[in-house]
């Protein structure tokens, strides 16, 4: 006679996933600006509108932000040698209780929402049902907004993925993973939690539970 159905062992729904090559990122790490920005290639390059939400978000609260150009285009493409100062400052304005880190982490969590008002998010996002699918979406759309990057869920199981990040060169173990963050916060999920394992300065995976 087997047991009773909620006395049955609930399987481990990332036990085929290597947890153990993944870390919490590094937030109480102090972030060496100026060897961050010193490593960012000149042929690195992110769509306007990111750009855009920052300046709009610095609108609303009434803030300055210094080395931003008058005008960009949403489907522009600019230097993320000129992103990733404008994050700094932006950072330390709307954030200025948090570390720069976490500062940082907290601009990547509305990026999701920043993509889906734009067209290339509506056509995305707006079809993606499901946790699984929102992470997809969001992965695909990196190489076509940060040039050059590959970014793709290369594992899944029932409540985790992987999401693989390769050749990202602004803030990736803080901002990218507020991005991943934010990802599941779009997708209805409370309380996700994302670790990382890094293979250098731009290239990591990420673990996403929920």
């Amino acid at each position: 006679m087997g047991l009773p159905p909620m006395a049955l062992a609930q399987p481990d729904v990332t036990e085929h996933i290597d947890q153990a090559r993944f870390k919490e990122p590094p937030w109480h790490k102090p972030l060496d600006v100026p060897r961050a920005l010193s490593l960012i290639s000149d042929d690195s390059l992110i769509a306007g509108m990111f750009f855009l939400a920052v300046l709009e978000g610095a609108k609303r609260r009434g803030v300055a932000l210094s080395g931003a150009r008058e005008r960009y285009l949403p489907f522009g493409f600019y230097p993320v040698a000129e992103f990733a100062p404008l994050l700094v400052n932006t950072a330390g304005l709307f954030h200025p209780k948090l570390s720069l880190r976490q500062g940082l982490r907290a601009i990547g969590s509305i990026g999701p929402a920043v993509l889906a008002k734009s067209v290339l998010g509506k056509v995305t996002l707006g079809s993606a049902i499901g946790v699984h699918a929102v992470i997809e979406a969001v992965a695909n759309t990196y190489s076509v907004n940060i040039r050059p990057s590959r970014c793709g869920v290369t594992d899944k199981s029932e409540r985790a993925c992987v999401v693989n990040i390769e050749n990202v060169q602004h803030f990736l173990d803080s901002h990218h993973v507020g991005v991943f963050e934010g990802t599941m916060t779009h997708a209805g999920v409370k309380g996700g939690r994302v670790r990382i394992a890094s293979r250098g300065e731009f290239d990591a995976e990420l673990l996403l539970e929920w």
